[in-house]
Protein backbone atom coordinates (compact mmCIF):
# COMPACT_ATOMS: atom_id res chain seq x y z
CA UNK A 1 0.00 0.00 0.00
CA UNK A 2 1.04 3.57 -0.65
CA UNK A 3 0.52 5.62 2.14
CA UNK A 4 2.21 8.81 4.50
CA UNK A 5 4.84 7.16 6.91
CA UNK A 6 5.91 8.88 9.63
CA UNK A 7 9.74 8.35 10.08
CA UNK A 8 12.08 10.30 13.29
CA UNK A 9 9.38 12.55 13.30
CA UNK A 10 9.12 13.32 9.42
CA UNK A 11 6.82 12.54 7.50
CA UNK A 12 7.17 11.05 3.52
CA UNK A 13 5.36 8.85 0.92
CA UNK A 14 6.04 5.39 0.99
CA UNK A 15 5.19 2.09 -0.46
CA UNK A 16 4.82 -0.27 2.25
CA UNK A 17 4.62 -3.95 2.89
CA UNK A 18 3.95 -5.16 6.01
CA UNK A 19 6.00 -8.20 7.14
CA UNK A 20 5.91 -10.38 10.45
CA UNK A 21 8.12 -8.81 12.38
CA UNK A 22 8.13 -5.23 10.83
CA UNK A 23 7.90 -3.57 6.83
CA UNK A 24 9.42 -3.38 3.98
CA UNK A 25 9.10 -0.18 2.37
CA UNK A 26 10.27 1.79 -0.82
CA UNK A 27 10.83 5.35 -0.48
CA UNK A 28 12.18 7.96 -2.61
CA UNK A 29 16.40 8.07 -2.33
CA UNK A 30 16.23 11.99 -1.67
CA UNK A 31 13.69 11.56 1.19
CA UNK A 32 15.88 8.76 2.56
CA UNK A 33 18.89 11.13 2.59
CA UNK A 34 16.50 13.46 4.60
CA UNK A 35 16.11 11.01 7.38
CA UNK A 36 19.59 10.74 8.05
CA UNK A 37 19.02 7.11 9.05
CA UNK A 38 21.32 4.21 9.06
CA UNK A 39 21.67 0.43 9.05
CA UNK A 40 20.61 -0.41 13.21
CA UNK A 41 19.14 3.06 14.19
CA UNK A 42 15.99 2.31 15.90
CA UNK A 43 13.11 4.65 15.32
CA UNK A 44 9.56 5.25 15.78
CA UNK A 45 7.22 4.22 12.91
CA UNK A 46 4.08 5.84 12.43
CA UNK A 47 1.58 4.28 9.43
CA UNK A 48 -1.54 6.07 8.88
CA UNK A 49 -4.30 5.69 11.40
CA UNK A 50 -2.02 3.62 14.14
CA UNK A 51 0.49 4.22 17.04
CA UNK A 52 3.81 4.57 16.97
CA UNK A 53 5.97 1.44 16.66
CA UNK A 54 9.88 1.41 17.46
CA UNK A 55 11.72 -0.39 14.59
CA UNK A 56 15.16 -0.98 13.75
CA UNK A 57 16.45 0.23 10.59
CA UNK A 58 18.28 -3.76 9.15
CA UNK A 59 19.04 -3.31 5.54
CA UNK A 60 18.67 -0.01 3.20
CA UNK A 61 19.38 -0.71 -0.49
CA UNK A 62 19.67 2.13 -2.84
CA UNK A 63 18.14 1.78 -6.71
CA UNK A 64 18.15 5.51 -7.53
CA UNK A 65 16.25 7.59 -8.19
CA UNK A 66 14.61 4.57 -4.85
CA UNK A 67 15.28 3.10 -1.94
CA UNK A 68 14.03 -0.10 -0.51
CA UNK A 69 14.70 -0.27 3.18
CA UNK A 70 13.56 -2.78 5.40
CA UNK A 71 13.07 -2.17 9.56
CA UNK A 72 11.98 -4.94 12.08
CA UNK A 73 11.46 -4.96 15.73
CA UNK A 74 14.55 -6.34 16.43
CA UNK A 75 17.82 -7.41 14.99
CA UNK A 76 19.00 -10.32 14.72
CA UNK A 77 22.49 -11.73 14.91
CA UNK A 78 23.36 -13.08 11.32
Amino acid sequence: MECAVALNGLEVWAYVVELTEGLRMRLALDDWHKLNLDIGCRVPVRLAERADVWLFVTHATELPPLVWVVMEKRIRPR
